[in-house]
């Protein structure tokens, strides 16, 4: 078993061509992929298996697709102010789909849950538009491309204004230390994701920054998954899922740090 992870964030746009663009990027990934002959599988059935059996995925050409941060544009076409109008991810699978219809594009979208962080961080993060909603998510769900998965409460992230500050160093992950932090970042937005779109996507949690810390990795999740219905964890550092993979240190690719062309995706998908 040796599965690529790869992973896009849809609000990554410095122009349209491939390397400037994350949703540029994914449409021609989708035909990459489908040319050297892999299967697309959804990331929640590909650990479900494992899980179940280690070796499941053993001698099988497949790959899963990830987003992260879940703002508008992995939902609904929008119009970006430099770059022109955006096909969604949503739509890109899509598409992709009615070219090739004997094949099932899958993607998780990893969405910050906290709908007031959402709404701060479209301002400053974003420009201000109301493009980092929550009401797609069901609909998502639903259509059979896409699953919605938990990337924490409010990412920790470090443009929020100081009343969401927890007290230990934001625009990280590491300082999430503590059983309290740990419940206040994945608890809560698990317990907030399970009721406003429930999915497989549930049993799935990727590190903000795709930073851990040590409690959470051997401590937090080995205690409290069971009861939070959770699976796995991703990372964001660079490698294979692979069978003997560390349940919640999962690696993952990432889009313009790990591949920046299609030749480099082709490198990926060959060893």
């Amino acid at each position: 078993m040796k599965v690529p992870v790869l992973t896009y964030h849809s609000m990554r746009i410095h122009g349209n061509a491939y390397a400037d663009n994350d949703l540029v990027a994914l449409a021609s990934d989708l035909e990459t992929i489908h040319a050297r002959g892999f299967r697309i599988v959804p990331l929640a059935h590909v650990v479900a298996e494992w899980r179940r059996w280690p070796s499941a995925w053993d001698g099988q050409r497949i790959v899963a697709l990830t987003c992260d941060d879940g703002g508008d544009f992995d939902f609904t076409d929008l119009p970006h102010p430099t770059a022109g109008v955006q096909r969604s991810v949503l739509n890109v699978l899509r598409d992709f789909h009615v070219r090739h219809p004997d094949a099932s594009p899958h993607i998780t979208s990893f969405v910050i849950v906290s709908p007031e962080a959402r709404r701060e961080l479209d301002k400053s993060c974003m420009i201000g538009r109301g493009w980092w909603n929550d009401t797609w998510w069901r609909e998502a769900a639903a259509s059979g491309f896409m699953d919605i998965a938990n990337h924490s409460w409010d990412h920790n992230h470090d443009a929020l204004p100081e009343r969401f500050s927890h007290g230990v160093a934001r625009g990280t992950f590491h300082s999430i230390g503590t059983r309290a932090l740990a419940d206040a970042e994945v608890r809560v937005a698990q317990d907030f994701l399970v009721r406003h779109a429930p999915n497989p996507g549930n049993a799935l949690f990727a590190y903000p920054y795709g930073e851990s810390s040590a409690y959470l990795v051997d401590e937090y999740f080995p205690r409290f998954a069971p009861e939070l219905s959770l699976a796995a964890a991703f990372s964001s550092g660079p490698g294979y899922f692979e069978a003997d993979a560390h349940p919640w240190m999962i690696p993952r690719f990432v889009f313009g740090r790990d591949w920046k062309s299609t030749a480099g995706l082709a490198r990926l998908l060959a060893d």
